[in-house]
């Protein structure tokens, strides 16, 4: 009984003391630290996913630590996906979303720097670069909002 009472308190909490409000992703978003994820299964462009996202208020997702991408692995298995990776003009890697730490899990043999393949795939386990063009489904992230 207390647990169903306390589960319930909880979800409808209005005077909480401190800490009980947590932050919460929006419908369809997956909660992944600070952070929210969504997937868009919609194949386009790199560039067209970018916009996608800002669409929703969010960026293509950026990957800063193993734990985040083993979470991303959880959640999409085998299906490719643009994240937000992408090599300037001097061949750096930066994440559009504008953070640093650019954590990374390449493939073996990549980055293979062939010619136009200028942003981030992910595929199962890791990541390689890919010509920008291909038609790929896509993760958006932001951050919570308190």
């Amino acid at each position: 009984i207390f647990f169903i009472l306390s589960s319930h308190l909880v979800k409808r909490c209005i005077y909480c003391p401190d800490g009980w409000n947590q932050p919460r992703c929006p419908y369809g978003w997956t909660q992944f630290g600070s952070r929210c994820f969504t997937y868009n299964q919609t194949p386009m462009s790199w560039d067209s996913a970018k916009r996608h996202c800002w669409g929703l208020g969010a960026n293509l997702a950026s990957v800063h630590t193993y734990w985040e991408h083993q979470r991303l692995v959880q959640l999409l298995g085998n299906t490719p996906v643009w994240i937000g990776g992408s090599k300037g003009l001097k061949g750096t890697w930066f994440w559009s979303d504008g953070t640093g730490s650019f954590f990374s899990q390449w493939c073996w043999g990549e980055p293979s720097n062939g010619h136009y393949e200028n942003c981030l795939q992910m595929n199962s386990n890791c990541w390689l670069d890919s010509w920008c063009g291909y038609h790929l489904p896509s993760v958006c992230a932001k951050n919570i909002v308190n």
